[in-house]
């Protein structure tokens, strides 16, 4: 890959965790209707009720109970919240 090319693919993948991103910010308004608490860390962190830190940009969660991390690639972030609390779909 020359120089552009790889300039060009750093641009997309900004753009794609943008879009997860706002992807996530359309998801956590139901949960806040459901009465979860929602606090923002970062612009790319988000704590779901103290236990569970999610980072939409990277599709990546921190339980903050067991102290594991991982990956949500695979499933919405909707889906993952809702098994994680053990919410049915």
């Amino acid at each position: 890959m020359d120089k552009e090319d790889w300039k060009e693919h750093n641009d997309d993948m900004n753009k794609m965790r943008e879009r997860r991103r706002l992807v996530f910010l359309d998801t956590i308004d139901e949960f806040k209707g459901l009465g979860f608490d929602i606090k923002t860390i970062t612009e790319y962190q988000f704590r779901i009720n103290d236990c569970l830190d999610i980072f939409p940009s990277n599709k990546r969660y921190h339980d903050l109970t067991k102290n594991v991390r991982g990956d949500i690639r695979g499933k919405t972030f909707n889906q993952f919240i809702r098994n994680y609390f053990g919410l049915k779909e």
